[in-house]
């Protein structure tokens, strides 16, 4: 009876399946809930479903084995790291807060500490002798040291406390996440996609620079082992105020000269190559992530420097197709508009470039542009982005929701 009863105490499956069976209802949700266009909520609700009922299977298996078909030398093992921590955590209560107590309970809990070690020393192959002495030193905490102990609170007030300190670390130097505002960067990147961002790709940078304080600015600050190549997709603080997280794929780098003549991109003398291209159609949508319109473009593959990616240009059949703020003219040959001034769509923030450079980039600074290029604003606008402004490279897509629908064929996909 007694054995048993120690079974039952010593949890060990419980704790293990409820990860693991957390993990697989996450796992069954991805793979069940995709097949079925879910708004936010109904999303939020089955995933908790799927989430309980995989926590509360593993909790109930692992009890099982627990109660049932723990092994002696699984519960030995168990039992002895028990007592090796107990031990370790009495050695420092005593050398911390030894002189706080009273004579005769310091010399009882040295007693403790001596015989749990003589225990520990030659364990054998019961595990009922440690877990005797681990409980009478577990019941003389109890009694006379339970005001020098942690509470339930206090642990898990400063669990919180450890998981909050270390998530705004890995934020701040690590791995960030960032939600796609525009369409800038169609069809590689599409609005309401949340994005992960490795911030030590190119280097290490001081969180929450530049910043202004009592009308002093403090410039940006980092310690850069690496540059973005062409072809790179980043995140970088505009250097338009300073103020925004810009997004865009790097198309030159230092030492390039980059010239865009009739929309189309050339660096060091050389166009770009691009394919032939195919129709493309996507629903632009307003600020509030509501459906605007469905905007006719053109999807091209261009290489930069052996790199192939995506881009889209307007697209069109006639001269009647190109129509918007700069007026473009349409290149029957290309079948793509080619925008014959320079001008910005203040309510929208986007531009479109016509003729640009040659701009030879400076030393330490990239050129960007969208995939949208004819809807983006990037360097085209406001110069090059210098190294201490990039804050990272954009690694994959873990979450995707616009237009009140969940985007599960955007989820988990790698950032090309």
């Amino acid at each position: 009876m007694q054995a048993q009863e120690k079974k039952i105490v010593l949890k060990c499956w419980s704790q293990r399946l409820w990860w693991i069976f957390l993990l697989a209802g996450l796992v069954s949700a991805y793979f069940v809930l995709r097949g079925f266009a879910l708004n936010y909520w109904s999303f939020l609700g089955l995933l908790t479903l799927f989430l309980g009922a995989g926590a509360s299977i593993g909790h109930f298996l692992g009890t099982y084995i627990d109660n049932h078909h723990r092994s002696d030398k699984g519960l030995f093992r168990q039992e002895l790291r028990l007592a090796k921590a107990m031990l370790s955590w009495l050695r420092k209560l005593l050398r911390r807060k030894g002189n706080m107590l009273e004579v005769p309970v310091r010399r009882r809990l040295e007693e403790r500490i001596e015989k749990l070690g003589e225990v520990l020393v030659q364990p054998g192959e019961d595990h009922r002798a440690l877990w005797d002495e681990r409980k009478r030193c577990e019941m003389f905490v109890e009694d006379h040291l339970s005001r020098l102990k942690k509470g339930p609170t206090r642990e898990y007030i400063e669990s919180i406390g450890v998981a909050v300190l270390i998530a705004l670390a890995l934020r701040a130097f690590v791995i960030e996440a960032f939600q796609i505002p525009s369409g800038s960067m169609i069809p590689t990147l599409r609005v309401g996609d949340h994005i992960f961002v490795n911030k030590l790709s190119y280097g290490l940078r001081v969180p929450f620079l530049p910043q202004k304080i009592f009308g002093t600015k403090i410039p940006a600050v980092s310690w850069n082992w690496d540059m973005p190549s062409p072809g790179d997709v980043i995140v970088f603080i505009t250097p338009l105020n300073e103020e925004e997280d810009f997004i865009k794929r790097v198309v030159a780098v230092a030492g390039d000269t980059v010239t865009v003549k009739n929309g189309m991109l050339s660096v060091n003398g050389k166009p770009c190559p691009m394919d032939a291209g195919v129709p493309f159609k996507y629903n632009a949508l307003k600020p509030d992530g509501s459906f605007k319109s469905i905007e006719k473009t053109r999807m091209f593959k261009e290489t930069l420097d052996g790199y192939e990616h995506n881009l889209l240009r307007l697209a069109c059949s006639s001269f009647s197709d190109c129509t918007g703020p700069t007026l473009p003219e349409c290149d029957l040959v290309t079948k793509h508009c080619v925008p014959t001034a320079s001008t910005c769509v203040h309510e929208t923030g986007l531009c479109s470039q016509a003729n640009y450079g040659p701009l030879v980039i400076p030393e330490d600074q990239v050129f960007v542009m969208g995939d949208n290029r004819d809807n983006s604003q990037d360097s085209r606008v406001w110069g090059t982005v210098p190294k201490e402004l990039i804050k990272g490279r954009a690694i994959f897509i873990w979450w995707s929701y616009r237009e009140k629908l969940v985007q599960w064929d955007r989820m988990f996909t790698k950032i090309q």
